[in-house]
């Protein structure tokens, strides 16, 4: 076996500095998570081999074209261990640099304080576990201290840079890490926001909506109407229940909410009687997507106590719901008075609220106007995304 001798060896090692700007270790970039969750030790080694074989195909060009003997010896031993040691190395400079934070109150002190100690000691380790090496492999006679200074100062300064390599790329992960961290906080935190508004804004329609309709029976129990109050009263009921049911729901189908709505106008029919006609048209393709839960109902009870109750005879409500591309658009009219100035409408519980849960559900991407509509009274149109699941559940998946 050739040996290498003592005095010779820090103008035989080959400068391998420039090979050193290929350790970007994974490692450098560890999530803290268990190691289980993400370590693949074949991986790692893997990706340690490849600075370690450029290295040693440069020994071997080198030799060739320069027609000197190979010693494969040496260069097995002078390449591929010099990364392996790093790898060793790496979760331990991980460690100390998640321990021991550096922002820009502390980095000079942290720099000086943790991470010079810690570059030192890695330094010496490396060259101490290369001396070791070279001696175990026959390339060395002996161990000494010049020796040892010889592998130190051979690589101090490729060593620098693959510490400094290893910290950089951490603490780049980190922030990124930090910053995905919050943007996925934050968007949770402003769909939690979103929810509880549209909590109290749905809880504000019940007690307005069962003011209104108590109001009517006690109405009619006055006028002696006792058996129309007792089936307001039942249908009152029957819609409450639905309403339970529903409870905590912020969107369900459009099917369903035209079925609480045909509930709720049965109640009204009481009262009305023969004053209030109603025309749902809605399309088939539309009656599987989400809506608002009670999205309708206060509209609805706008266009019947505003339009229909001022009118002697013939009040008509016509609800549409269709499809219009990759929208649903929905439609509440009726055959009042209509508005003189559409501008200066004063809104109350019910348009303010659904004006409120459309833009915390939908943000910008929704339509809400009113107008004067063909059967000459206010029409309300909406339209929203066509989602065939909840769009609060996208959101929370999402974040």
């Amino acid at each position: 076996m050739q040996r290498v001798p003592s005095r010779d060896l820090s103008a035989s090692i080959i400068d391998f500095r420039s090979m050193h700007t290929s350790a970007l270790t994974p490692s450098a970039a560890m999530p803290p998570r268990p190691w289980a969750d993400w370590f693949n030790l074949p991986a790692y080694l893997l990706v340690w081999s490849f600075p370690g074989l450029a290295a040693l195909s440069f020994y071997y060009l080198n030799q060739t074209v320069t027609a000197q003997p190979l010693n494969w010896s040496f260069a097995l031993i002078s390449t591929l261990p010099n990364w392996y040691i790093w790898a060793i190395l790496t979760p331990l400079i991980i460690r100390v640099t998640r321990t021991h934070p550096m922002d820009q109150d502390n980095w000079k002190k942290t720099l000086l304080t943790v991470h010079l100690p810690a570059l030192l000691a890695s330094m010496l380790v490396h060259s101490m576990v290369n001396l070791i090496l070279f001696r175990t492999a026959g390339l060395h006679d002996e161990m000494t201290i010049g020796l040892y200074r010889v592998h130190f100062f051979t690589r101090v300064h490729a060593n620098i840079f693959t510490y400094a390599a290893i910290v950089g790329l951490f603490f780049s992960y980190e922030y990124y890490r930090r910053y995905m961290s919050r943007e996925t906080q934050t968007a949770s935190l402003q769909v939690q926001l979103a929810q509880a508004n549209l909590r109290a804004l749905k809880m504000q329609i019940h007690p307005h909506f069962l003011f209104n309709t108590l109001h009517s029976i006690s109405a009619l129990v006055r006028k002696s109407e006792n058996r129309s109050a007792v089936t307001m009263l039942g249908q009152l009921g029957e819609f409450l229940r639905l309403a339970l049911e529903n409870k905590g729901q912020q969107e369900i189908p459009l099917e369903e909410e035209i079925d609480f709505l045909r509930r709720y106008l049965d109640i009204e029919k009481v009262r009305f009687g023969d004053r209030l006609g109603v025309d749902i048209q809605i399309d088939d393709a539309v009656k599987s997507c989400y809506v608002p839960n009670l999205i309708l109902q206060p509209i609805v009870e706008n266009a019947i106590h505003h339009g229909i109750a001022p009118t002697v005879s013939n009040g008509m409500i016509k609800i549409t719901a269709t499809v219009n591309g990759d929208r649903l658009c929905m439609s509440v009219a009726d055959n009042g008075p209509g508005l003189k100035n559409p501008d200066r409408l004063r809104k109350g519980v019910g348009v303010g609220n659904t004006q409120e849960r459309l833009e915390n559900l939908y943000g910008a991407n929704h339509e809400f106007s009113l107008r004067n509509g063909e059967l000459g009274g206010l029409q309300v149109d909406i339209c929203i995304p066509r989602a065939s699941e909840p769009v609060m559940q996208l959101a929370q998946e999402d974040s």
